[in-house]
């Protein structure tokens, strides 16, 4: 069918009975209906700090675990390792159990060092990683320099105990990956294990070491400045992982890596909340949408970091859980599905594909960044199946380019069937659950003006209408696709209409728990880090707005809190200041307001309420809610030196005007407003002025409230007949206004200003100033 154009301003139905599922009362406050004004950029914007910004906009990045370990591929002594990372296999050996009672039977260190020996890697392509990362989709590679084993792959002087000393190349892949990633255009980045088997006692059932041992962070340090130093270029992300390092040690991990690099982003396991982003529990996946920058890092195979290689191998043990066994039952053991059995199902490369792709586009669209970890063999090369899950994945970037390309996660719900993102033009609908025949529902997307509706890929148009300030979209057959995406064009930058957008009336109004939205901290199980309730006094303007938390669990130990509404900020709240109410605050006629719950200026903005902090409720009172005050001047365009009525209406009975051609700026006068709130004044535009477009601005000088219109100011020009004309020619009347109404204008009738503008010399006089009240 022909796509539906959308045009903003037809009445739109009450926001009260949108995506309020599971509410049965009727919502006694509904927003206004349809106007550009009530809606707000859907595009959750990336952060204010440059490198952050630079970080969170890759949103897809290549992991890779190679070392030593990779010979073993999960195997020791011809028997699987049941427990334990495949890239642990030194310390585990072939561990059965994770019971702790029984002894560990690792690799001894002389026989691991007999492996690395042979570390040849024939099959190593630099080139080739980056390529194939690039391909992929992926704008960095991230590779661990050094695993806990202790085994450096890089040229290091602090240690024999390296790939450039040890392996028969003699090469240093290090830098011939980051000198590679630059030739294809991707970043550089580095893994880097907190702890070192080398230096350290194996614990690989909690690898919680401290960082105590004598010279140790010196050892480190010494390792950082060879990593960091300028031989590797410019490093992108560290990804410190393990151990325990207390807060002076994190400190000192933070510093010398921003002192190195000031650039490079740290992650949450540098410890003791000093990082730059968090990354969560491995293979952690959010479900919600969440505030910050944040990394989801998933393996490819969830139990294997690490090249493993169990595909033919029945597994005959199973631990009870980590480390969940009781002491009656430490010897269970079941059997399990193996992790990598896939290589061997016909369908395993479209399965992982998909299950990778629903990861990735979730993970960007919630807002985090995708570290997507593939383990490559002792020789270099990649197992021919997960290059393929790699390919496939990026035949399906190539045929949704805009999915990592510009955009950005979206204010939009989560819906049953996907989740959004968007870019400067379009929506991007990443439906999960497709079914034939159903209709799917965006709720909030229906002040768009909507060019097309298209199965993204294809071109394919799809049956859509707009209903209320939702855009619901009849699905067609299910495409042959890992994760169908639904393309929304939009005339201009994607707008979202909050669902739970509630006007404000004089008094009191409540917002229940429904109509809030709430965004996750990164910082696993710590809560919220915002909430907001979307405001609007609809067309009137209302004074004197405060706001009440009604909240459980919000205390005073962590940090101060901050309420912004719009541009309004009002900092250093208590939890008592939250419970009995914040503000004064004024919200202007025709716009929304998100009335935003966060912290003030805490240590690591990361960190939410916490986990059992609950916020059900807003409660807004106003103490005015009224008609806007407006002006109009007459007439609309007059020359220099010209006289022209002002009169304003709905201001602050009895409140002194200051009357302001805003555009110099220059004061003009003032007037008094009547018992009614309006005003009549006639004032001189300012010999001088120059000609063109206007505002005169009127604005009560108690409360800031203000209102314009335009004028036109046009001069006067002599020409050879002798008379005079404007700058464009027009004859003027003897009063000095132009004929036919003057010049075409812009601004607004009722434009919120800056009033600490210096106001210039030269202002005209005011001949008459004339009120309503005189008339009594």
């Amino acid at each position: 069918m022909s796509h539906t154009r959308r045009v903003v301003g037809a009445a739109l139905a009450g926001l009260a009975t949108l995506g309020m599922a599971g509410t049965a009362m009727a919502d006694p406050n509904p927003a206004p209906s349809a106007n550009p004004a009530y809606s707000i950029p859907a595009a959750i914007p990336a952060s204010g700090v440059d490198k952050v910004a630079s970080w969170q906009d890759m949103k897809f990045a290549m992991f890779i675990h190679w070392g030593i370990y990779s010979s073993y591929a999960g195997w020791y002594k011809g028997e699987k390792q049941e427990v334990g990372y495949p890239e642990q296999i030194k310390a585990w050996g072939h561990q059965q159990t994770w019971d702790q009672r029984i002894p560990l039977q690792g690799i001894p260190r002389d026989e691991y060092l007999a492996t690395a020996q042979t570390f040849d890697a024939p099959n190593f392509d630099a080139i080739a990683w980056c390529q194939q990362a690039k391909d992929t989709g992926m704008k960095m590679l991230l590779i661990t320099s050094k695993h806990h084993d202790g085994f450096a792959m890089w040229d290091t002087a602090t240690t024999d105990y390296n790939f450039t000393k040890q392996s028969p190349s003699h090469r240093d892949p290090l830098l011939e990956l980051s000198q590679a990633c630059k030739q294809v255009g991707i970043k550089f980045g580095l893994y880097f294990s907190n702890i070192d088997w080398e230096k350290q006692p194996e614990n690989p059932w909690a690898n919680d070491n401290t960082l105590d041992e004598e010279g140790y962070m010196d050892y480190i340090h010494a390792q950082l400045k060879e990593l960091l130093g300028g031989k590797y270029g410019e490093v992108a992300e560290l990804w410190y992982d393990m151990g325990k390092p207390n807060p002076a040690q994190s400190d000192q991990l933070r510093a010398w890596a921003h002192e190195l690099q000031p650039d490079i982003m740290i992650n949450s396991r540098v410890g003791n909340d000093r990082a730059d982003f968090e990354v969560g529990w491995d293979n952690e996946m959010q479900t919600e949408q969440t505030q910050g920058p944040w990394e989801s890092a998933v393996s490819i195979f969830h139990k294997a970091w690490g090249y493993a290689n169990w595909d033919d191998a029945a597994p005959a043990y199973k631990d009870t859980g980590y480390p969940d066994y009781s002491e009656e039952e430490w010897d269970h053991i079941r059997q399990v599905d193996n992790t990598t059995a896939l290589r061997k199902d016909p369908e395993g490369v479209a399965k992982k594909t998909t299950e990778i792709i629903g990861n990735m586009f979730s993970t960007v669209a919630l807002g985090g960044q995708f570290l997507f970890n593939v383990g490559p063999k002792f020789d270099g090369s990649y197992d021919p199946w997960d290059a393929s899950v790699l390919r496939a994945i990026g035949e399906w970037n190539a045929a949704h380019p805009g999915v990592l390309t510009n955009s950005r996660p979206a204010y939009f719900p989560i819906e049953e069937w996907g989740k959004t993102m968007v870019d400067d033009s379009h929506i991007y609908m990443g439906v999960e659950k497709w079914e034939e025949g159903a209709a799917i529902t965006l709720r909030g997307a229906g002040a768009n003006t909507i060019e097309s509706v298209t199965l993204d890929g294809t071109g394919q148009e799809l049956p859509h209408e707009v209903k209320g300030n939702d855009l619901v979209i009849a699905l067609p057959a299910r495409p042959d696709d890992h994760l169908p995406v639904i393309t929304v064009k939009t005339a201009a930058a994607p707008v979202y209409v909050p669902v739970g957008l509630t006007t404000v009336e004089q008094g009191t109004t409540t917002i229940a728990d429904a109509r809030l939205e709430k965004f996750k901290a990164p910082t696993p199980k710590t809560g919220e880090t915002q909430v907001i309730a979307s405001l609007t006094s609809g067309d009137k303007r209302a004074e004197g707005v405060s706001l009440a938390f009604g909240a459980t669990g919000l205390t005073d130990d962590y940090a101060a809190y901050k309420v912004t509404v719009g541009d309004q900020e009002i900092h250093g709240l208590t939890t008592a200041d939250l419970s009995k109410g914040v503000g004064p605050f004024t919200l202007e006629a025709g716009r929304t307001y998100r009335a935003t719950l966060s912290y003030d200026d805490p240590y690591y903005p990361m960190k939410g309420f916490g986990k059992d902090t609950k916020v059900s409720s807003v409660t807004v009172t106003a103490t005015t809610v009224k008609a806007p005050a407006s002006i109009t001047v007459s007439p609309a365009s007059s020359a220099a030196g010209g006289t022209v009525t002002i009169t304003g209406k709905d201001f602050r009975p009895g409140g002194s005007v200051a009357l302001t051609l805003h555009s110099d700026p220059v004061g003009i006068g003032t007037a008094s407003a009547g018992s009614d709130g309006a005003f009549t004044a006639e004032a001189t535009v300012p010999v001088g002025t120059a000609g063109g477009d206007h505002q005169v601005v009127a604005a009560d000088s108690g409360t800031g409230e203000s209102a314009s219109a335009p004028l036109a100011v046009v001069v006067p020009v002599p020409d050879p007949s002798g008379q005079s004309s404007d700058q464009s020619g027009a004859a003027f009347s003897a009063d000095g206004a132009a004929p036919g109404g003057g010049l075409a204008r812009t601004g607004s009738g009722a434009l919120p200003v800056i009033l600490g503008a210096a106001l210039a010399a030269g202002a005209g006089t005011l001949l008459t100033r004339r009120s309503r009240r005189a008339h009594s």
